[in-house]
């Protein structure tokens, strides 16, 4: 059955719109003795009951599956050759998977994510200044770099490109000092926002990544990291780039900067790539081993999927990170999704309409769609409960079309998803002939209607035995005589 159909199939199994309308349809009252009985009720009936207030609840039966959270097995990950990982789904803030979470690792090279994060903070209205490299930006500097030297001139965003596309360990240290006056009080500042952002297990010891056995942090409080900087427009334009051209402007030297992801970039390896990711960071040191922290997006989901401390496989030429971080997003693609449960329009019941000379009733539809992000194996016959209520027993001409006139309720695993407002599909005009009958009742069921019949009759009854009293006295005078 297609979602559009489900609702219905459901109420359909419940007698739904049969229980809302008590079928009123297949004894419709023909218009003329429908006001002829108002005629009679009005004149005739002096105290009216009232109806029963029409709210009903009709459940759908269910059994709700409890689905655990994602296990290794699920995904195929392979966890001896990886010794953390993390898959998140960032629209709706839900953790799908973890390994070893808070276990605390090298961070390798995902510092220059906080690196990148605080230097475009700094700096993201001057991209375009230039400025001159010093001793100190390019003093010790190992592992990967740009060959940045002493009395080059580069732009700021020359730098960031190099940093976070590259990789570039000098544009690291020249961005921090650029920003702080010294790598020391950069690195305060790093340990700082780490803090704020909630990643108590991270210390950093230099802005570039190169090991240190003081810093650490955790694939958790990565995450953490990463998904500030995600937040960041300008940081994930960068990172998402595949190649860039660094000048180096008073030597006039170009120098192509390739992506260290492979999942994006393709100039050195072709196999890894994935066609729907976007940024972040990727790396390597002997000591804390690959690391790769990614998003990808597809059908309006976002996942940010991050694996640290993975090996490789030289002879089999496979990079654990990468094969790793692609299974854990496409369990992700394949096992989670937007789910329609409700569709915009879709008719629930019908209710009786009053005052109206043409119909007797209306038909009410679902004023919006609902959409939740579910697992794709979710069978939503028999895990979504649907109940609804009338704000009344009937509607009163006229009636406006999309008029508000009950609630859907919808609810998976015992709680309630969401709450559609059922309105009305026409526009029901008021019969003045009926208008005004109902009127008449209205009057004659008023206590001031009722007050002034009992006067009246009690003075009828009064005037009536004083009159008999009149004649009875009178008669009674007249025969003496």
């Amino acid at each position: 059955m297609n979602k559009n159909s489900v609702i219905k199939g459901n109420l359909k199994k419940a007698n739904f719109t049969q229980n809302c309308y008590h079928n009123l349809m297949k004894n419709k009252v023909k218009p003329r003795v429908r006001k002829l009985a108002a005629f009679l009720l009005a004149f005739f009936s002096i105290l009216t009951a009232a109806l029963p207030v029409f709210i009903m609840t009709v459940p759908v039966e269910a059994n709700i599956t409890e689905a655990g959270e994602a296990t290794a097995e699920d995904i195929g990950l392979l966890t001896d050759k990886i010794a953390s990982a993390y898959l998140y789904n960032i629209e709706n803030d839900k953790l799908i998977y973890s390994l070893n979470e808070n276990e605390v690792i090298y961070p390798t090279s995902t510092v220059k994510i906080m690196t990148g994060t605080l230097a475009i903070e700094a700096f993201s209205n001057q991209l375009s200044r230039e400025v001159e490299i010093t001793e100190e930006m390019v003093a010790g500097v190992g592992g990967n770099n740009i060959e940045l030297k002493a009395g080059d001139v580069l732009t700021i965003e020359s730098l960031l490109y190099a940093l976070l596309v590259g990789g570039a360990n000098d544009a690291a240290q020249a961005l921090a000092i650029l920003v702080d006056g010294s790598i020391e009080a950069f690195v305060t500042r790093m340990n700082e926002r780490a803090r704020e952002l909630g990643a108590e297990n991270t210390y950093y010891t230099n802005p570039s990544g190169v090991h240190d056995d003081a810093m650490v942090t955790t694939v958790a409080d990565t995450a953490k990291i990463a998904l500030a900087a995600y937040d960041i427009p300008l940081f994930m334009e960068i990172t998402s780039a595949s190649k860039y051209v660094v000048h180096i402007i008073n030597k006039d030297i170009y120098r192509n900067v390739y992506s260290k992801n492979y999942l994006i970039s393709t100039s050195s390896v072709l196999k890894y790539y994935y066609k729907d990711a976007a940024g972040i960071n990727s790396g390597y040191t002997m000591q804390g081993g690959y690391s790769i922290v990614t998003t990808a997006s597809r059908d309006g989901l976002t996942y940010l999927a991050i694996v640290m401390g993975a090996s490789s496989d030289e002879e089999a030429d496979i990079i654990y990170s990468y094969t790793e971080v692609t299974k854990l997003l496409d369990y992700a693609f394949a096992s989670y999704a937007n789910i329609e449960l409700v569709v915009a329009g879709e008719m629930i019941c019908e209710i009786p309409v009053e005052l109206s000379g043409t119909t007797d009733y209306v038909t009410l539809v679902t004023a919006d769609s609902l959409v939740m992000y579910l697992p794709t194996s979710i069978d939503i016959e028999k895990e979504v409960l649907y109940s609804y209520k009338t704000l009344s027993n009937y509607l009163t001409a006229p009636v406006a079309e999309g008029q508000r006139a009950g609630v859907l309720t919808v609810m998976y695993r015992d709680e309630i998803v969401g709450n559609i407002d059922l309105v009305t599909t026409v526009t029901v005009a008021r019969s003045e002939f009926l208008y005004t009958l109902e009127k008449i009742k209205e009057f004659a069921t008023s206590s001031f209607f009722i007050s002034t019949i009992i006067a009246s009759v009690v003075i009828t009854i009064f005037y009536i035995l004083g009159k008999a009293i009149y004649l009875a006295k009178k008669s009674k005078h007249k025969g003496r005589f």
